[in-house]
């Protein structure tokens, strides 16, 4: 059921981070020309993920929303980390550098820990802490909103 609070977690979970990717990419050491690209896909991905996880497990407490927010970006993660993975394996596949599904499973996991290892820097996780509190302010105090503005009649 469509609520504002999701579509507060859909919107916000999507364009900071869209942010977030551009901020990510720029970890590279040779960062790609395009950063649009990613950074899009990142998007569409955690607005997804605010939609359908984190907009209906919204409640009146900020501690218990601040965990579904961190849980959010956790699915964002693995999310676009698998669809990526697959992404990979079939382009890949079909550019003749995996032989079989062993190779592409190994080259996905490879890909993925790479990912991983350099999102553990320590200013880009502060950014991330920083963007997750600003998102569990901004949808809990939606959430509290509406709830009232529902009850009051």
């Amino acid at each position: 059921m469509p609520t504002l609070t999701r579509l507060a977690a859909m919107v916000l979970f999507g364009a900071l981070t869209y942010f977030l990717g551009l901020r990510y990419q720029l970890l590279f050491d040779d960062p790609p020309r395009s950063l649009m690209a990613g950074s899009l896909f990142l998007a569409v991905v955690a607005g997804f993920v605010g939609w359908s996880f984190v907009g209906p497990r919204i409640g009146r407490s900020y501690l218990r929303a601040f965990t579904v927010v961190i849980q959010g970006y956790l699915a964002t993660l693995l999310l676009a980390l698998f669809l990526y993975g697959f992404y990979d394996a079939f382009t890949q596949g079909y550019a003749m550098r995996y032989k079989d599904f062993g190779d592409a499973f190994q080259g996905v996991i490879g890909v993925a820990i790479a990912h991983v290892t350099r999102m553990l820097d320590r200013d880009f996780m502060v950014l991330l802490g920083g963007i997750s509190v600003i998102i569990t302010l901004v949808v809990t105090t939606v959430f509290r909103v509406a709830e009232a503005r529902r009850t009051e009649y």
